[in-house]
């Protein structure tokens, strides 16, 4: 890896080819006659004559770029080709003519199926070995093997590497492919956070820690950061290879070499993933669309192990049934899957699963949901996994905000959205955002009516109530969780349509009934309190020669009828006087922040007085301290 890079970076593949196919049946071979590249690395593969890693060429193909992912054929190695399949997949099933359909034939058609492939050809290899009939034969039974898949068009191309039989015409099939994919071609991938899934990593000497992977989507560029997903580790982008070449950027469906500074030997490895730092969400429990292989020999029951595999990843875990006690062969069903080790999921991302015990493909499925399930069985989770659709971000936005608000980050990580992208789409579908929850605005009119006729119900019960405090109302308003009350609080008071004194929710139009107790109360101590520097609890009870403690019980309801603002455990103020000095403190800050000092030079009360009415003003939010200044940050309004 060298930290240089070129002007501009190698084109990113329109489509990849992967090639799958029972082990020997001529799959490196077809890429070295396709491309010139000699995909078997490593020295074993060499000795053996037997791809056991991930091989990986590229080449122009009618004036297309074509990427080309040798995957083994070894059954020992199915993790490795699920490691293969990334964005804009074409599949190259390859099957000699001599030997036919073999049952990793099968099994790797069956994975690119659940793996999420809808487009391929067929090569018919080795046809330089085997008599016309033998050829006729073999052409039957790959038309019977791959009859009920996505296949089952596709054209089957007879091949020999040895005689040049059929190479040309397989490179035309695949330069079609990928003339196709740029008409198709969709920029939402390329556009998404980054993601790559990491199968090597290794130092280079004078360059440090190499990271070698596919794209799975967004891009990186030079400098830019990512994180590890195993351990959050923040790592800087010091030099790019794309397709084997210096480049300075790498995209969805690129295989790309990332030097990374600040990583040590030993911090990452092959099924680790680089990502863009606000993505990183480790998952150990979530929903998949599971759909079982109909040649898989027993129904599959609830808490069954198995092994799973994502990408370059792989993890033990277990099946979770949500609905019955069983999922026959061929079915298909929501089911929650839990992990022993963290994987690195994003909603839309395919799985594929093997039974530990039969060491066979079980079947695969794609990712649902992200967010954990108190109850597994309850109608609101069943409701919830129903409005998702996964190939659509902005339906299942709009969908679950019915219901319930959509926190934004959260709804971003496990989409892989930029918040920008997830702006557009909630403002797409209607969606208001409030703090950091999107709303949908049937939602919101009917929790804003639970909260204002939970405060209107209390207000006829007690006339005399200054309101309820957001605890109070969300235990009131049983239909809604703490934060949805606070939420709709927010809005309704926002909207006018109620208004929060004191710490206290009530209608706008409310005025709560004055007892004559307090009225009297506030007589006998409103000519003493109306000063910029009213004197405390204890010398009023001086003045007026009653107990403290008679006069102390005495005050402390006229804050809820609005007679008086208690700034501080010892101090009472008229609201008259208290919205004054926020006056004088928002002049003082339309000039900068101001300190205490200056707050009590241009009042002029005492220190004292001047710290209790400050620190009253930072409780509610008018003002905000920076070491020994202040800034005005809120309304007048919040004062009183």
């Amino acid at each position: 890896m060298h930290p240089r890079t070129s002007e501009t970076a190698p084109a990113a593949p329109l489509v990849i080819v992967t090639l799958a196919g029972h082990v020997d049946h001529g799959k490196t071979s077809i890429v070295k006659a396709l491309t010139g590249v000699d995909t078997d690395r490593l020295a074993e593969e060499k000795r053996r004559g037997l791809t056991i890693d991930l091989g990986f060429a590229y080449a122009d193909l009618g004036g297309q770029r074509v990427g080309f992912v040798d995957v083994p054929g070894h059954h020992r190695f199915v993790h490795n080709m699920v490691a293969g399949v990334a964005g804009r997949q074409y599949a190259l099933l390859v099957v000699a003519a001599d030997d036919g359909v073999m049952p990793q034939s099968r099994e790797h058609l069956q994975i690119l199926r659940l793996l999420g492939l809808t487009r391929g050809v067929v090569a018919l290899n080795k046809i330089d070995r085997v008599n016309e009939e033998r050829a006729h034969a073999a052409r039957e039974e790959v038309g019977h093997l791959v009859a009920s898949s996505f296949l089952a068009d596709a054209r089957i191309i007879p091949i020999s590497c040895a005689t040049g039989r059929g190479v040309d015409e397989l490179r035309q099939a695949l330069a079609q492919a990928a003339k196709e994919a740029a008409t198709k071609d969709s920029a939402d991938s390329a556009e998404a956070p980054f993601r790559l899934a990491v199968d090597r990593a290794f130092p280079v000497r004078g360059s440090g820690i190499v990271a070698t992977g596919t794209v799975v989507a967004g891009t990186a560029r030079l400098g830019d950061q990512l994180v590890l997903a195993s351990n959050g580790k923040v790592l800087r982008v010091r030099g790019l290879r794309v397709q084997d070449q210096t480049a300075n950027a790498a995209a969805t469906g690129d295989r790309a070499a990332v030097n990374l500074a600040g990583a040590r030997h030993g911090d990452l490895g092959r099924g680790d993933w680089l990502l863009e730092p606000t993505m990183r969400e480790p998952a150990t429990r979530f929903a998949l669309r599971l759909q079982v292989l109909d040649d898989f020999p027993r129904k599959l029951r609830h808490n069954a192990p198995v092994h799973l595999h994502h990408a370059t990843s792989h993890s033990h875990g277990r099946v979770l049934l949500i609905d019955g006690a069983g999922l026959e062969p061929g079915g298909e069903a929501l089911v929650d899957v839990l992990c022993e080790t963290p994987l690195h999921v994003k909603v839309g991302d395919r799985l594929v699963l093997r039974d530990h015990a039969r060491e066979r493909t079980l079947g695969g499925g794609q990712v649902y949901d992200l967010v954990p399930a108190t109850r597994r069985r309850s109608p609101q989770r069943r409701a919830r996994l129903a409005a998702i659709a996964p190939h659509d971000a902005g339906v299942t936005l709009a969908a679950l905000a019915h219901t319930a608000p959509i926190p934004a980050a959260a709804f971003a990580r496990h989409w892989n959205l930029h918040p920008e992208r997830m702006a557009e789409l909630a403002q797409g579908q209607g969606l208001a955002r409030l703090n950091d929850r999107w709303l949908h605005p049937s939602w919101l009119a009917g929790a804003t009516t639970l909260v204002r006729d939970a405060i209107a119900a209390h207000h006829r019960k007690q006339p005399d109530s200054d309101g309820l405090t957001a605890q109070q109302v969300a235990t009131t308003t049983t239909e809604l969780s703490s934060d949805e009350a606070l939420l709709a609080l927010q809005a309704a008071t926002d909207a006018g349509t109620l208004r929060l004194v004191q710490g206290r929710y009530r209608l706008a139009a409310h005025r709560a009934a004055i007892p004559a107790e307090a009225q009297r109360a506030f007589d006998r101590v409103c000519k003493l309190l109306d000063s910029h520097q009213p004197p405390s609890v204890g010398d009023l009870a001086k003045r007026l020669k009653r107990p403290f403690a008679e006069l102390e019980a005495m005050l402390r309801p006229l804050p809820g009828h609005g007679f008086l603002v208690r700034v501080s455990e010892n101090r009472y103020f008229l609201p008259d006087r208290l919205r004054e000095l926020a006056t004088l403190a928002t002049d003082l800050a339309a000039d900068g922040p101001f300190t205490v000092r200056q707050f009590r030079d241009a009042s002029g009360i005492g220190r004292n007085i001047v710290i209790d009415v400050l620190e009253h003003f930072d409780s509610i939010g008018f003002t905000r301290r920076q070491g020994d200044t202040r800034w005005v940050v809120g309304e007048k309004s919040l004062v009183t």
